[in-house]
């Protein structure tokens, strides 16, 4: 009892901010989830392994009904028939999948068949966080079931192709697919792209970290013929968009590069100054000379093989001392890796053959490409993308 106790005065001694501290709190629940190991033995191991689906499968089915708003908008705690009556669940089930939410914190257990909101429920009542759910349990996680019998199939080898894939085996594609040919056959394109606007939310964005006055915007070419920036495989040109507003007297032009199915349709609004270009990467860039090629969010797509020949195309196209490649992606930690990112890292090698990459492998494609890194910029946390600068080797 002493130490329920500890644990309680604990809690309660957490100053109110400690959840808006990224750092402390993600360095807490760090130590909280060691305390949490310390304390299992294998029956608490196979049923926190084995049964674990079903606490996503039951938030799942609460999406669903609608419960999680009905608690949300409640002043007061609401009973099972309640909810029954506002869902039009029957009440028996309804009462079992409320047990389960109660017991894994998703809702709390007031009383008997008495039910109020928990951060849980308070979070998959937003939309942005109900897409997120649809995104990773209905399409990412038929992916993620087939990636061990995908990998024995393969011998337990590297995966390296962006078309046989774990998730083409889950999707059956019997020929291979894209991740984004299996995604546009599915009813999920939606939920996906309204997490992925998102998904960087509580992320130190890549122009608070990289000098870009100082690296960039100093002695760059003025002028119509002049680019500043190439956003390689933009999509829809968030980040050109960013650099814009935020230094809107930027000399040159700003060009987004992706795919014709990647580009916005309509341009990219409310923007002026802003070209999109068709084009794929793994062809000879058409724009020579410019002071910044960017990536966000490309390298991790692809093999090694493949980011060296990408980074290649852009070496042919960069001016000596002058063009420099910009690559804003995690750097793995090579020791105490957060879940999140080791996470992360099996989903791109299960839907397209990529990695989230190490220091050692981002320096390893980055120079078999025939470029030099010339500064890396961490963020200091645990959850945001760092910028590696890579230019022309000297005397090139």
């Amino acid at each position: 009892m002493a130490a329920i106790e500890k644990f309680k005065q604990l809690q309660e001694a957490l100053p109110p901010s400690t959840a808006e501290n990224v750092d402390l709190r993600e360095d807490l629940l760090l130590e909280a989830r060691k305390l949490v190991l310390s304390l299992e033995r294998q029956d608490n191991v196979v049923e926190r392994v084995c049964y674990q689906l079903w606490e996503t499968a039951a938030i799942k089915i609460g999406v669903n009904l609608g419960v999680f708003h009905l608690l949300k908008d409640s002043p007061q705690p609401k009973s099972t028939a309640e909810l029954a009556k506002s869902t039009g669940a029957d009440p028996l089930l309804l009462g079992r999948i409320l047990r389960i939410l109660g017991a894994y914190g998703a809702v709390e257990e007031i009383d008997v068949d008495l039910w109020a909101a928990t951060i849980v429920s308070d979070t998959f009542a937003e939309p942005k966080n109900e897409a997120a759910l649809e995104m990773c349990f209905d399409f990412l996680s038929p992916g993620w079931l087939a990636t061990p019998a995908f990998l024995k199939e393969i011998g337990h080898q590297n995966p390296t192709s962006p078309t046989k894939t774990a998730f083409a085996k889950a999707y059956d594609f019997p020929n291979g697919g894209t991740i984004w040919e299996i995604l546009l056959s599915t009813p999920h394109l939606t939920a996906v792209n309204a997490y992925m606007a998102t998904f960087n939310e509580g992320h130190k964005d890549w122009m608070s970290l990289y000098p870009i006055e100082e690296q960039l915007i100093s002695g760059a070419k003025e002028g119509p013929e002049s680019v500043f920036m190439v956003d390689v495989g933009g999509g829809g040109g968030h980040q050109a968009i960013a650099l814009k507003k935020r230094f809107p007297t930027v000399p040159g032009r700003i060009v987004v590069e992706d795919l014709p199915q990647g580009l916005p349709k309509d341009g990219v609004e409310g923007t002026e100054g802003i070209e999109l270009l068709a084009h794929n990467f793994m062809e000879e860039q058409p724009i020579k000379g410019a002071r910044l090629y960017y990536l966000r969010y490309v390298p991790h797509d692809w093999s090694q093989e493949v980011c060296t020949k990408l980074l290649r195309r852009l070496r042919d196209a960069m001016t000596p001392g002058y063009s420099r490649v910009v690559i804003n992606e995690w750097i793995v930690p090579a020791k105490g890796a957060s879940k999140f990112m080791t996470a992360q890292d099996m989903n791109m090698m299960a839907s397209s053959g990529g990695f989230e990459r190490t220091e050692a492998l981002h320096r390893e494609y980055i120079e078999a490409a025939g470029l030099r890194i010339t500064g890396i910029w961490r963020p200091g946390d645990k959850v945001s993308e760092s910028v590696i600068e890579a230019q022309l080797p000297e005397g090139s």
